[in-house]
């Protein structure tokens, strides 16, 4: 503990404000709920407790549906401000993490960006993204992207707003429909295999568990919109995982049970919990495919590529 802390503070200024936004950002995975839900408990003793009142009224009556319909709010309170602030700036310089552009995509269509693998914490997603650090919305004019992510964490107080501000939605059906329908440009990014796939990061691994999650390929049919596969160089380096066959299988009962279970990681720095300084590179190819799917009930039975354009 004394190397650590004699170690940060030989570090320079800057080396500390990105040590600094990672550690926000890993510790509001763990805290979404738990830290607002006491903030705003413990503001119902003090004289802001009328606001505090009609802040929960107006979620759970006018605005739970807004992570994931236009509902009453068509601007759906997305701030480019908060995507540009300089904190995310230091988040992408402690890896780095960079976005390569290998195409031109035309600002009226609307786009799926399927980011593979999710590691642990999907820090490749949030910075090309949910961000404007790696300059997405330089490298692709006129399109507006959508980071969508696990409805669970939308249903933490103040932590939603933040998200929402971020341009982040819940990757439900209904909530991938309303972003894309949106208009001309209008584009989301997912991780096809979800959280499920948290618990195949590690060094060296590739896995995915999207046999069962072929859903974003009915909303690109529904929509009219072209897929494109991403792949983020180094995302699974980040972190070991251990290897334990009780705790996987501990984690494997949480996904299946509640469909999200929290990861049992090692990282580098600030008692393992600062990742590796791994450089990302986000590298994406557009393909426009022409597809023959047939469905039973809500799940495509068969997916079969008949051309494809690059």
């Amino acid at each position: 503990m004394i190397a650590t802390v004699k170690h940060l503070l030989s570090l320079a200024p800057f080396e500390h404000y990105k040590r600094f936004a990672v550690t926000i950002f890993i510790l509001s995975f763990f805290c979404a709920h738990i830290v607002p839900s006491i903030l705003l408990m413990l503001l119902l003793l003090t004289p802001l407790a009328p606001v505090v009142v009609l802040y929960m009224a107006w979620l759970l009556v006018f605005d739970w549906k807004s992570s994931y319909a236009q509902w009453f709010w068509p601007s759906a309170r997305r701030s480019q401000y908060c995507r540009n602030a300089r904190l995310w700036n230091y988040f992408r310089d402690f890896f780095p993490v960079r976005l390569i552009k290998t195409v031109d995509l035309d600002p009226a269509g609307n786009y799926i960006f399927c980011y593979h693998p999710h590691g642990v914490f999907a820090v490749g997603v949030f910075a090309n993204f949910a961000t404007e650090a790696t300059g997405f919305s330089e490298l692709f004019p006129g399109l507006t992207i959508w980071c969508m992510t696990m409805p669970l964490v939308f249903a933490a107080p103040l932590m939603r707003e933040w998200l929402m501000l971020l341009g982040a939605r819940s990757v439900t059906t209904a909530g991938c429909r309303t972003m894309l329908n949106r208009g001309a440009g209008h584009s989301i990014a997912l991780v096809p295999g979800g959280t499920r796939d948290m618990l195949f990061a590690g060094p060296g691994e590739a896995k995915t568990a999207i046999r069962e999650r072929k859903g974003f390929v009915r909303v690109a049919l529904e929509t009219g919109s072209s897929i494109i596969p991403v792949y983020g160089f180094g995302e699974n380096e980040l972190y070991d995982q251990p290897k334990s066959s009780f705790l996987r299988r501990f984690q494997t009962y949480c996904t299946h049970k509640f469909g999200f279970s929290y990861p049992f990681f090692q990282g580098d720095e600030l008692a393992r919990m600062l990742p590796r300084r791994q450089a990302l590179h986000t590298v994406g190819e557009f393909w426009t495919w022409l597809l023959s799917v047939h469905f039973r009930g809500k799940r495509p039975l068969l997916l079969q590529p008949l051309t494809c354009m690059s």
